[in-house]
């Protein structure tokens, strides 16, 4: 059986663990398959990374003629005339890469159907539509749909066709099953891929010296300036003064501990994309010798083996919340994002979520958020029963896939 992946975002370790955990599952539930993702070429450095070394598994580069015309391409999705599809000039090549797959799978990620409007995550979607391939949409949160301009309309109702094409859609928060239920689309209960993988491994020489013997919780901010949430709205300066009086709290409570910083963004060009700079920076208003930075060149197997071994986690990206659940370590979740809040609420945990999405606002909302924290910590245990619960959770959506795959293969 030959499997396609697709759309599998770049350069975040969050991303790469949920890569990991489907390809690592589809190699262990299909020993005979052929498995190929697809990326742009400019994203190669992020693939080698993410790589799953396997003989069965192929890494390759899009063509570039396929991304030197987005207005060609924009027009027909846009306009949802695919017919004109047939005069790209590499329209052959990717006509051939798409059937060659029985089944093509949308990889698991962020929110490219909703606030942030992913025009070439619904390309590659509409391209497996108009070569009639079964089409998977896996472990993934969509929406909210703005609807203020005509291409915010434009957008959503492309985005409800495609959801509505999947033959498998399965939803890995509650928030968004939610507005599924709203827009009445059939889904698939699951919860992030990631939980399908419980990555151990050996802690490189070289970190075990950063790192050292001292206990240390793990920290894992995020800048947000970058986000549709913040953007505009708040200050550089608001974000480093606000994490600071976080690790403040951190050390009222525990002044033994060692902060931990891991980089879930990688190769970052510019410094709302590079989440070193931010370590760094919040690393020198404290200046503090407790700080440790870890550099972003490690995995994310390496990352859940050093939270595995962490007090607990307190973190501002979605995926160091699923390395803390994963590893059965108690976390705070500073929730900017529904699929933070969704993914607590699937699991029982609301009380270690915190809703984060206006907190910078105010030196009101600042407060209220480092209460929270302040009572939070003290009653921080570890929860083997999240754990089970959210890995039983993705064990059973990927039952159901392999259901869809056996019915297509079938001719179901």
């Amino acid at each position: 059986m030959n499997i396609l992946i697709i759309n599998q975002p770049p350069f975040n370790r969050g991303d790469e663990s949920a890569h990991k955990g489907l390809i690592r599952t589809l190699l262990k539930r299909f020993p005979d398959a052929n498995i190929k993702v697809m990326h742009e070429a400019w994203l190669s450095e992020s693939y080698r990374q993410y790589a799953v070394k396997d003989k069965r598994v192929e890494y390759f580069s899009e063509q570039q003629g396929c991304i030197k015309f987005p207005r060609f391409r924009n027009h027909d999705v846009f306009t949802n005339h695919t017919c004109l599809w047939k005069w790209h000039p590499t329209y052959r090549w990717t006509e051939r890469i798409y059937k060659w797959a029985d089944v093509v799978v949308c990889a698991p990620g962020g929110i490219c159907m909703g606030g942030f409007q992913d025009w070439n995550h619904l390309y590659h979607l509409r391209l497996a539509q108009l070569f009639k391939r079964p089409l998977a949409y896996y472990g993934r949160s969509f929406g909210p749909f703005p609807t203020e301009t005509e291409r915010n309309r434009q957008f959503k109702k492309i985005s409800l066709d495609m959801l509505h094409y999947f033959g498998y859609l399965s939803i890995r928060d509650h928030k968004t099953e939610l507005l599924a239920d709203e827009l009445n689309i059939p889904y698939i209960s699951t919860i992030d891929s990631a939980f399908l993988d419980s990555p151990k491994v050996e802690i490189p020489y070289e970190l075990k010296s950063v790192v050292g013997d001292k206990p240390y919780m793990v920290f894992v901010p995020n800048y947000l300036l970058w986000h549709y949430a913040y953007k505009g709205r708040i200050s550089h300066e608001t974000v480093i003064n606000f994490y600071c009086k976080v690790m403040n709290e951190i050390w009222a409570a525990n002044p033994e501990l060692n902060i931990l910083m891991l980089p879930q963004l990688f190769c970052g060009r510019e410094y709302a994309l590079n989440d070193v700079e931010l370590f760094r920076d919040l690393a020198k208003a404290k200046n503090d010798s407790r700080i440790i930075i870890t550099a972003d060149c490690y995995s994310s197997d390496i990352q859940q083996t050093l939270i595995s071994k962490a007090k607990y986690v307190i973190g501002a990206r979605y995926h160091s919340i699923v390395f803390a659940l994963n590893q059965a370590v108690p976390c705070i979740a500073l929730s900017y994002e529904h699929k933070m809040a969704g993914l607590l609420e699937t699991l029982g945990k609301t009380e270690w979520c915190i809703e984060f999405s206006k907190t910078l606002d105010s030196e009101e909302n600042q407060e209220k958020c480092l209460e929270q924290i302040r009572k939070l910590i003290p009653s921080l245990k570890p929860d083997t029963d999240a754990q089970k619960k959210a890995k039983l959770i993705a064990q059973k959506g990927m039952d159901k896939f392999v259901e869809f795959v056996q019915k297509t293969q079938a001719g179901g």
